[in-house]
């Protein structure tokens, strides 16, 4: 965007109306979800090994190689003086849980929510898991398959997104069904108040919705006060996401609809285009410190570019079918171009750890300014970054100013969340992945407060092997989750992807604050070296495992749905090699999951057999 005219640029900054239409639909309720329709799980999930690359699929990845070797300096140090963070305080941990495992799926595709009164919601392809951080519960877990087989749709289930909403103590979760036109769906589900184990209002909408032949990928969700926002992209059949995109589309849902279990009033908002070319991957601004509305903000750019410094500033203004609703696209200038993102190294393998592009992953609004956070390349290490923007003045004039964050480790799949603590506060917390040649791949978090000055890195999960799961280049992503808890002022949840010592991926959940106070000091994972033998067994199973000081364990067993089957010790373990045995002569056969947690933390979790 660098090379438009002076002229045509002050016409369409001017805040020019692009060529969108809208359309109306209504959905009946589809079904009603609740723990006794989810019991029949099979959980099918086909995972392609190596993907096809038709149709010039490979031409991002050949310019993200050549930057790679333009850029890249191995062994390179930063001088002091840009490595000094300045002004903020690194992010506290608090509670730290095991989150959601290894779904036999890949990448994570991590999303979090959190209520007020602290039942989290955790989700990855392909499962739900869900934990009271009050009452230090595991409120159990299932599969996306089993959450929507209510619906009878057999397709895959993938792209999870959830969200809290406070004013209303819901939560709305969606994921998306289906790889061509004639299967692709987005399911949406409405759960009752406060309760993310009780029934769920499930809805199904098209993802062909034009009939015209392409598909829905890659959502995300905001909520406004009255409404919720769903952006996906149109994809042609049998083609890449690169090559095939057609456009992005905005779903506005009246929320109370799906709350009430009414038929769901809806619009469809489509052709939202910049200069003849449409806007892609919209990521929808949500709240800061509350939520807001009616109108909402989008965020876009050239995200497979090979660098570029255009932000497109996306606003649509009232309730749907409002007269006079309108969109708006306008171009922001950044002050620093981001770039195509390179693919990150690991510690001990050489396969990468993809990257994609350089979407927006992450925004939120609050006093007038909007913050957002996407991939690109840091041009001065030669490595995977990430970039932190900052549009002031947003109702009326607004201007971007950006940072992309230059260390020795390199970043991927940032998310960022408001952490401010009264009015004028716009610290935020920035949650991301990280790996390095030197480091196993784990998540890490930063504070900024909004001038900007950056805190340094808290490192809140470390990996525990690097990720190898397909041929090539490893799925890294494609998002990671962070939520504010709004009636606990500088506090968020993030949840994201770390690698495991059998190389495949896991997630871990974290509570994140400004103030020491946040909640329970950091919880390192004293017990590890965990292993089952006989596995599988018929009368009796013997754990060993190390443990780094003396604490109260939990060993637990839960089905594969996650109901707890029996709390077999409540026990201190000593400091060091410990071995803890029990019977299996009473379980039925089949595959449970064995447990050894503290009252804050899962540190592992193993399946075992029961012959």
């Amino acid at each position: 965007m660098k090379h438009i005219s002076a002229l045509f640029f002050l016409l369409l900054s001017a805040g020019l109306l692009s060529a969108q239409q809208s359309r109306k639909f209504t959905f009946p309720l589809a079904g009603i979800a609740d723990e006794s329709t989810m019991r029949e799980d099979f959980d099918p999930v086909l995972q392609c090994i190596e993907m096809p690359k038709p149709g010039g699929v490979d031409q991002l990845a050949q310019i993200k190689d050549s930057l790679d070797r333009l850029y890249r300096k191995p062994g390179k140090t930063l001088p002091a003086q840009q490595r000094t963070m300045v002004a903020p305080n690194a992010p506290f941990i608090g509670m730290s849980i095991q989150g959601n495992a290894f779904g036999n799926s890949t990448p994570n595709d991590n999303e979090i929510a959190i209520s007020n009164s602290g039942k989290l919601v955790s989700v990855q392809n392909s499962n739900i898991f869900r934990y009271d951080v009050s009452t230090s519960t595991n409120l159990g877990g299932t599969t996306l398959s089993a959450w929507s087989n209510i619906l009878g749709n057999t397709q895959s289930k993938f792209d999870p997104k959830v969200i809290y909403d406070p004013l209303n103590d819901r939560y709305i979760l969606i994921c998306l069904a289906g790889f061509t036109d004639s299967t692709s769906s987005i399911i949406l589900g409405f759960s009752q108040p406060g309760v993310p184990t009780g029934a769920w209002n499930m809805y199904e909408l098209p993802g062909n919705p034009l009939n015209n032949g392409y598909w829905t990928d890659y959502p995300a969700i905001a909520i406004t006060q009255q409404e919720v926002f769903i952006t996906v992209n149109l994809l042609q059949n049998n083609m890449p996401w690169q090559t095939g995109f057609v456009e992005t589309l905005i779903w506005q849902i009246n929320k109370n609809d799906g709350y009430n279990g009414d038929s769901l009033s809806t619009q469809l908002h489509n052709n939202i285009q910049f200069g003849g070319r449409p806007i892609r991957n919209l990521c929808p601004v949500k709240g800061g410190s509350t939520i807001y509305g009616p109108d909402i903000y989008f965020l876009s750019n050239r995200n497979l570019d090979v660098n570029n410094d255009t932000i497109f500033l996306v606003h649509l203004t009232d309730t749907m079918n409002a007269p006079g609703q309108q969109i708006t696209v306008q171009p922001l200038v950044s002050n620093v171009s981001y770039w195509a993102p390179a693919n990150a190294q690991q510690q001990g393998f050489a396969d990468r750890l993809a990257t994609n592009d350089a979407r927006v992953l992450g925004a939120f609004i609050e006093n007038n300014m909007i913050q957002f956070v996407q991939n690109t390349m840091d041009t001065t290490m030669g490595q995977a970054s990430f970039l932190h923007g900052m549009i002031s003045n947003v109702s009326s004039s607004p201007s971007l100013f950006a940072t992309i964050m230059s260390d020795t480790i390199e970043y991927g799949y940032p998310n960022i969340a408001y952490a401010g603590i009264g009015p004028g506060d716009n610290t935020a917390v920035i949650g991301v992945l990280h790996s390095s040649v030197n480091v196993k791949p784990g998540v890490s978090a930063i504070v900024c407060d909004g001038t900007p000055s950056y805190s340094g890195r808290t490192v809140v999960k470390q990996g525990l092997g690097y990720i190898s799961l397909i041929s090539g280049d490893e799925r890294w992503g494609d998002y990671s989750g962070m939520q504010r808890r709004y009636n606990t002022t500088g506090t968020v949840w993030m949840n994201g992807m770390y690698g495991q010592a059998s190389h495949t991926h896991s997630t871990w959940i974290t509570e994140l604050g400004i103030s020491a106070d946040v909640g329970f000091a950091v919880n390192s994972n004293p017990v590890t070296d965990v292993t089952v033998f006989p596995n599988p067994s018929v009368e009796i199973f013997d754990v060993t495992f190390s443990a780094g000081r003396e604490e109260q364990v939990d060993f637990a067993l839960y089905d594969l749905q996650g109901r707890l089957v029996k709390l077999l010790l409540r026990e201190r373990v000593k400091t060091g090699v410990n071995r803890f045995s029990f019977s299996a002569a009473s379980l039925s056969k089949g595959i449970y999951v064995l447990k050894i947690s503290s009252p804050q933390t899962v540190y592992t979790s193993k399946e075992i057999v029961k012959q």
